[in-house]
């Protein structure tokens, strides 16, 4: 099962993100094989790089416990980087991750594949 943590950084958070930067990607990789998709929301959309507000995180697991001792182990987490996490469990069903779709329209049923 997947699980997605959606991260809001706790205010303006850059000084501790860059400090903790290193030891979060060694922790990262250290849970690689558990990790579907990471990645950090930059503050706008016009420079990718003055900044983040945020992070998504999807790791895979057995069970919702384990997917948070996973989240909790890293260093952003201990460092309480986000003020507000959201967790749910997470299907992906269409884009470059699967492949394309996990459906078949046919005769206006939806098959799964």
């Amino acid at each position: 099962m997947k699980f997605a943590f959606i991260c809001v950084d706790d205010g303006n958070q850059e000084k501790k993100r860059s400090d903790l930067l290193v030891e979060h990607l060694e922790y990262i990789e250290s849970v690689l094989d558990k990790v579907v998709i990471a990645g950090a929301c930059p503050l706008n959309d016009e420079e990718l790089t003055e900044g983040y507000q945020g992070s998504i995180l999807v790791y895979e697991s057995d069970t919702r416990k384990e997917a948070m001792s996973l989240f909790e182990g890293d260093p952003y987490v201990k460092n309480n980087i986000w003020k507000e996490v959201k967790i749910l469990p997470w299907k992906p069903v269409a884009g470059k991750l699967v492949g394309g779709k996990t459906w078949e329209i046919k005769d206006g049923k939806i098959l799964r594949t």
